[in-house]
């Protein structure tokens, strides 16, 4: 027993470390603004048909350009492609990866990004589909915009939808660039007239951390 105790606090130790180094290293900002560019995209005006109840944030993380590969210094495009290798083929992604991987991959879904090689290889381009739970909706010249929630293969409303929107930008003046993710997930399905958000308050705090340690994997992958 005294060494289950012992190996149980050291993991305890080891998760609450992180916790603390993911909250000093990134920052976190809910709800996102009124005025936010998300919302007036063609993407979220398509699943907010009606309105509902959401739960958003993002999170980002601040990097000095001094410290970023060069080939990808002048390009946010680059800069956010890179990005999003770092995310979903970086440590903090993996347990998933890895369910769905043994989940959802079949004859159906052979078209698809599942391993690890793939994700940190994919140019996320307009329509790539990977893990049978996201697909890129939208892109511009510094974000990727990835629909979540459900398989690909169902595109219609879903009780729990969602937008990611991973993005690179560059201040050259101050020489750094800010790297996130910005989320919003709702009921696209149907109306919600009871106020209800699409998950428990818990569902929250655990994505923001979620939230944060992609963007740490991601952030990762820029530096020298």
């Amino acid at each position: 027993m005294g060494v289950i105790r012992k190996s149980l606090g050291a993991i305890l130790a080891g998760a609450a470390g992180g916790v603390t180094y993911l909250t000093v290293t990134t920052n976190m900002t809910t709800p996102l603004p009124v005025d936010d560019e998300l919302w007036k995209t063609k993407s979220f005006v398509r699943l907010d048909r009606y309105g509902n109840p959401s739960f958003q944030d993002v999170c980002w993380k601040r990097l000095p350009l001094s410290k970023v590969r060069p080939e990808l210094r002048d390009s946010e495009e680059a800069l956010a492609t890179e990005f999003c290798r770092g995310a979903w083929a970086g440590y903090a992604y993996a347990p998933q990866r890895i369910i769905m991987t043994l989940t959802n991959k079949n004859h159906k879904t052979e078209n698809q990004l599942f391993d690890r090689q793939q994700l940190a290889t994919s140019k996320y381009e307009l329509g790539t589909r990977f893990s049978d739970h996201f697909e890129v909706v939208e892109r511009t010249n510094n974000s990727v915009v990835v629909r979540a929630g459900g398989s690909p293969l169902e595109p219609g409303p879903r009780e729990m939808d969602g937008l990611l929107v991973l993005s690179a930008k560059v201040d050259k003046e101050a020489g750094t660039v800010d790297v996130g993710i910005k989320s919003v997930f709702l009921n696209s399905a149907e109306p919600i007239r009871d106020g209800k958000k699409p998950g428990p308050f818990i569902a929250e705090i655990l994505h923001r951390y979620y939230a944060r340690a992609m963007v740490d994997s991601g952030a990762r992958s820029l530096m020298l």
